[in-house]
């Protein structure tokens, strides 16, 4: 997902188990698509340990950003996940425009997706309008992309703008993570940051065997609690922060690991792509049964991510620095808010008006 790519920390560290994590979790929600896993959540799952990933790593790159260089932070993120994300929407929308009837509904839902709000709008009405959806709903995972560019949004807020007494407090996170663990609102991507602040006053805390020990045993409880059907929006999040920390191990960058992880965030954005050319294929040759399709499908979704990360992401992480300049990186962050502004009070309106 969105924190694909580069897995340093902000003091230079870099966390290797996360690439494969990260191509896991892309792969494990492709499959899900395809309905090849059974379990109907493992999608949502693998979204809610990269919600506590991004938490983690870009509340770590926070703690260690000050107000001058928050332009820079903006600047990186636009760069790293505006351009994979449009491409993704533009590949979408091209297939839909060929199939679909783009009526009023249709253009309201490309809106909210185009301006990063289509968790807050366009999610509650799959149910009821989802016909009227590009492709019917494909694209409807775009949710999770919106919720983390919100995230980035909030988080320097405190993180950076507030009194550091506030804002980088572990009171203060502690409380919000007890919050967000009973609400069950973006737990997991709290759980990360709360993580990240904790460690911030103690960088070796996760690393000690007690706390590796109490981390392995948490998830466990939880996955067992999942297991026997208890609460999901409750154990997600513990489960998911317990996979984060125990992998959070410093090591040297693989190069195989690199780009298993950086293909996960073009995997995740277009995967159902080779859903539809596959399955289409199958209804006109055939493939050799729904075994082979789902293989087939895997296998292009995997070879076109990795041809879009090489030809495309992987080009924008290694001269995104050499782009940089102070006033494109006010221009980031001003753009950054204006679309979610714009996005949020269209769809209140639209929404507000709504028979």
């Amino acid at each position: 997902m969105t924190n694909a790519g580069k897995t340093p920390r902000a003091d230079g560290a870099y966390y290797p188990w996360f690439d494969w994590l990260r191509g896991a979790l892309a792969v494990t929600v492709m499959l899900t698509h395809d309905g090849v896993i059974a379990w109907g959540r493992a999608g949502n799952f693998a979204v809610q340990v990269f919600f506590a990933l991004s938490g983690w790593l870009i509340g770590t790159v926070l703690l260690h950003t000050d107000r001058a260089h928050l332009p820079r932070f903006y600047f990186n993120r636009a760069v790293r996940i505006w351009t994979p994300y449009y491409i993704a929407l533009a590949l979408l929308l091209s297939a839909s425009l060929l199939r679909d009837h783009a009526g009023a509904k249709w253009f309201e839902f490309v809106f909210y997706k185009l301006t990063f709000v289509y968790n807050l709008f366009g999610t509650p009405q799959l149910a009821t309008h989802v016909a009227e959806m590009p492709l019917a709903g494909t694209g409807n995972h775009f949710w999770s992309v919106n919720t983390e560019e919100q995230f980035y949004l909030v988080a320097p807020l405190l993180l950076v703008l507030a009194a550091p007494a506030l804002g980088r407090s572990r009171g203060t996170w502690l409380a919000l993570a007890l919050l967000a663990g009973v609400s069950g609102f973006n737990a997991s991507i709290i759980f990360g940051v709360t993580a990240a602040v904790v460690a911030a006053h103690d960088d070796s805390i996760f690393r000690r065997p007690l706390a590796r020990i109490a981390l392995a045993v948490a998830g466990v409880a939880a996955t067992l609690g999942l297991a026997a059907g208890w609460s999901y929006d409750a154990l997600a999040p513990i489960v998911a922060i317990s996979i984060v920390l125990l992998l959070s191990m410093p090591g040297r960058r693989q190069a195989i690991g690199a780009v298993v992880g950086g293909m996960s965030y073009p995997l995740y954005l277009n995967h159902w792509i080779g859903v539809f050319v596959v399955h289409a294929l199958a209804k006109r040759v055939g493939l050799g049964g729904p075994q082979a399709t789902h293989l087939f499908s895997a296998v292009f979704n995997i070879a076109l991510a990795t041809g879009l990360y090489l030809c495309i992401d992987r080009p924008l992480l290694e001269r995104r620095a050499r782009w940089y300049t102070p006033t494109l990186g006010r221009r980031a962050l001003i753009a950054a808010y204006a679309m979610i502004a714009v996005g949020f009070a269209s769809g209140f309106v639209l929404q507000t008006a709504a028979p």
